[in-house]
């Protein structure tokens, strides 16, 4: 897998799924990738067991297949993806690391809504673009529009504090922004962001970190 930087606008680069059919790759190290496309996702992976598991948004597994000539092509489905497996693959991966996977959703506790979250999440992450809908802050009252995940971290970026600040994802999941700083004597607007959903029905003072 040739590993491109979501930032250069190359093939792991797109919002919420187009009309191409889009696929989740979980790679022999565990990491999960989005693609927008099979002609995306063939044209950066390298050899046939690179990929562990492909996945579609309807849970059906493939793996690669080589034709005459070395091309990478995907294989038939040979079957759904395992739910547990699945759950504690993405669990790890987002552990792994953390920095590239700060928005934090609720753990699933179906395997559709599973795959939905993996696959909106990865999208939302490895956007550069905007998509038909937008993100929105709000601010002690105050909305503000982004078009990315990029761009909400550069509105943040600006504030000193968080606590009255909510955002809500292009998919209508809400999240309490929170900053972890990098040292304890960097500036307030320093560090990453999380972004973590709040619970529908909880106050977001009250949300937890998943």
């Amino acid at each position: 897998m040739k590993r491109n930087d979501p930032a250069s606008g190359t093939a792991d680069d797109s919002g919420p799924a187009g009309a191409d059919a889009d696929y989740v790759v979980v790679d022999e190290l565990g990491a999960f990738t989005y693609y927008p496309s099979e002609t995306a996702m063939l044209e950066d992976l390298e050899y046939v067991d690179e990929a562990a598991s492909i996945l579609d948004r309807a849970g059906n597994n493939f793996h690669l297949t080589l034709e005459e000539g070395g091309k990478l092509s995907l294989g038939s489905s040979f079957g759904q993806v395992e739910f547990t497996w699945l759950r504690q693959a993405w669990i790890s991966d987002r552990r792994r690391e953390p920095q590239a996977h700060r928005l934090l959703r609720l753990y699933p506790t179906t395997l559709d809504a599973l795959l939905a979250g993996i696959f909106e999440t990865l999208a939302l992450e490895r956007a550069s673009t905007a998509t038909s809908s937008l993100w929105v802050l709000n601010a002690a009252g105050a909305e503000t529009h982004a078009a990315t995940l990029r761009d909400v971290d550069t509105l943040l970026a600006r504030l000193d504090h968080l606590e009255r600040v909510t955002v809500r994802d292009p998919f209508g999941h809400g999240y309490r922004p929170i900053r972890h700083p990098k040292h304890r004597l960097h500036s307030p607007g320093a560090g990453p962001i999380y972004y973590v959903e709040i619970e529908p029905g909880i106050p977001p003072g009250r949300s937890v970190l998943r």
